[in-house]
């Protein structure tokens, strides 16, 4: 792998070679070249570090971001909790209410059972009495009879 530091070390000693001879000579296309690296070099490691601070930037506001959401998000499930709570309390009520009503009716049902058993009582008694009375007169007429 290719060494940053090394090439860096030697890519500022030319340069600085080439600096101290600026005035005094004509640069030739080789040292031209050397000064147009370095300037490149220093370019692409500015640009390093601005995207880097960059990244680091989007990073802390994603971070806030995420974290305004997670706040909104946490308050939006509780009120939703809440809301669902108070519906299933206001759910059991009407349930409860319609329990009452089902035991009133059949409260009405048992009552009107009661008063048909008490018929039925009455009705048993009267045809028991009845046919007692009418064999006891089948029996009779027969006895007096020839």
């Amino acid at each position: 792998m290719f060494d940053d530091a090394l090439f860096e070390d030697w890519l500022d000693k030319k340069t600085k070679a080439i600096f101290s001879k600026l005035g005094e000579e004509a640069l030739s296309s080789e040292e031209m070249i050397l000064l147009v690296l370095k300037a490149q070099t220093n370019h692409f490691e500015h640009l390093d570090q601005d995207l880097r601070s960059e990244m680091s930037l989007l990073n802390k506001e994603l971070r806030s971001d995420m974290a305004t959401l997670n706040k909104e998000l946490r308050s939006d499930m509780a009120t939703l909790n809440k809301e669902l709570r108070e519906e299933m309390i206001l759910l059991r009520k009407d349930m409860d209410k319609r329990f009452e009503q089902v035991d009133k009716r059949f409260e009405q049902v048992d009552k009107r059972f009661e008063v048909l058993t008490s018929r039925i009582d009455h009705f048993m008694v009267w045809s028991f009495g009845t046919t007692l009375t009418v064999g006891g007169v089948v029996i009779a007429a027969i006895k007096f009879l020839p």
